[in-house]
C-alpha cells in the first residue's frame, strides 16, 4: 500500500509540474510566437554636424523604443518590436526622420527624409501620413520593408542631386552605410550639400529640392498603377 501510494504521489507531481509548463509557454513565457522578438537598431544622426545628445524615438509596426545619441550623433536602441519602425531624432529646433526595415544600422539624415518624402509621394500619401501609418496601413509597412523598393528609391534621389546639384554620392545605399561625421563619405556630402543650398540649416530640405523629389516619386506611383513607369527623377535648377 505503501509503494501505490508513493506512485500515485508521482504521478500527481509530475501532471502538476507539465501543467505548470505548459500554463508559462501559453501566457508568453519560453519564447512564444505571440511576442515581438528583440532586436537592436542603430545608427548614426547628422545633418552635416552631428546631432549629439538628440533624443531618438522609434516607432514600429509592432512596439517602441526611445534611445539618445552620444557625442558623435550614433544611436542604439534595443527592444521587442515587429518591422517597419518610424525614426525620429531632435535636437533643439532640428527634427529628422528615417526609419528601420528591421534590425540592424539605419541613418537619420536629410537624405534618410528625402528618402521618406520620395517613398511617401510614390504611396500617393504624405512624409507624416506615412510615417504615421506603420503601426497600421499594411501598404505602407510593405513598402518600408520592401528592399527593392527602397533601393530603387535611393538610386532616384541620387540622381534628383546630381542632376539638380551636381553633388554625386558616394553610395546609393546611405540608409544603411556606416559612417562618421567629420570624416569623408556621406558626411562630407551632406555639408557638400548644405553648401549647395540643397539642404537647410536645420536638416530640412530646401522647397526646391523637396518639390523635386516629391514630384519623382509621384510619377513612379502613377506608373505602378497603370502605365510605364519611370525609372527616375528628373532634377530642375534652383
Amino acid at each position: 500500500m505503501k509503494l501505490l501510494n508513493a506512485s500515485m504521489r508521482r504521478t500527481l507531481q509530475f501532471g502538476s509540474v507539465a501543467f505548470l509548463t505548459s500554463t508559462i509557454v501559453a501566457c508568453g513565457g519560453g519564447g512564444s510566437s505571440g511576442n515581438p522578438p528583440f532586436g537592436t537598431v542603430g545608427g548614426t544622426a547628422a545633418i552635416g554636424a552631428a546631432l549629439a545628445n538628440a533624443t531618438v524615438k522609434l516607432t514600429c509596426k509592432n512596439g517602441s523604443g526611445n534611445t539618445t545619441t552620444d557625442a558623435n550623433g550614433a544611436y542604439s536602441a534595443t527592444f521587442s518590436f515587429d518591422g517597419p519602425c518610424a525614426i525620429t531624432a531632435t535636437s533643439g529646433a532640428v527634427t529628422v526622420d528615417s526609419f528601420a526595415s528591421g534590425a540592424g544600422t539605419f541613418n537619420v539624415t536629410p537624405l534618410t527624409e528625402l528618402l521618406l518624402d520620395y517613398i511617401a509621394a510614390e504611396q500617393g500619401t504624405t512624409l507624416p501620413a506615412l510615417l504615421a501609418g506603420i503601426t497600421s496601413n499594411s501598404s505602407y509597412q510593405g513598402a518600408l520593408t520592401n528592399s527593392a523598393l527602397i533601393a530603387s528609391a535611393e538610386t532616384a534621389v541620387v540622381q534628383i542631386l546630381e542632376q539638380t546639384y551636381g553633388i554625386s554620392l558616394s553610395t546609393t545605399s546611405f540608409l544603411t552605410a556606416s559612417f562618421t561625421p567629420g570624416q569623408p563619405g556621406i558626411d562630407s556630402e551632406l555639408d557638400a550639400l548644405q553648401a549647395a543650398g540643397a539642404i537647410n540649416s536645420d536638416g530640412s530640405p530646401s522647397a526646391t529640392l523637396l518639390a523635386t523629389v516629391t514630384a519623382a516619386g509621384a510619377a513612379v506611383g502613377k506608373g505602378a498603377s497603370g502605365g510605364t513607369t519611370p525609372t527616375g527623377g528628373t532634377g530642375s535648377s534652383t
